[in-house]
C-alpha cells in the first residue's frame, strides 16, 4: 500500500511499524531478502515497509510476527524500540554488577 492521500496519523503509524521490522531484522541478523522470502514478497517491499514508503497489510503483519516469533502487538508499539534497549541496558548492567560482586 503506498503511502499516497495517506493521513499523518497512518504515516506516523507506517514509519513505527517499519522502524521496528527494521530493529528486529537487524537484532536478528537477516537480510531483507530472507524476511521477504519468508513472508512471500521481494527484499524490496521489506525496504519500503521498513522504510514507511508503503504499510504492512494485516496478513504481511502476521506473517511477519510468526516469521520473527513475536506477538503483532509488538511490533506496531510505537515504544518497542525504546523499552527493549532499555531492557538489554538493565541487563547488561545487571550482568556487570554480577560480575563484580562475584570477583570479589
Amino acid at each position: 500500500m503506498p503511502n499516497r492521500h495517506r493521513t499523518p496519523e497512518e504515516l506516523a503509524f507506517n514509519t513505527t511499524v517499519g522502524n521496528n521490522i527494521k530493529y528486529i531484522r537487524k537484532l536478528n541478523k537477516y537480510t531483507q531478502s530472507r524476511v521477504g522470502k519468508a513472508i512471500g514478497t521481494t527484499f524490496q517491499q521489506v525496504q519500503k515497509y521498513e522504510k514507511g514508503a508503503n504499510g504492512v497489510s494485516a496478513l504481511k503483519l502476521k506473517q511477519l510476527a510468526e516469521f520473527f516469533k513475536l506477538r503483532t502487538d509488538v511490533i506496531i508499539d510505537p515504544n518497542f524500540i525504546t523499552i527493549h534497549k532499555g531492557l538489554r541496558e538493565e541487563k547488561i548492567q545487571l550482568v556487570e554488577i554480577d560480575t563484580e560482586t562475584s570477583c570479589q
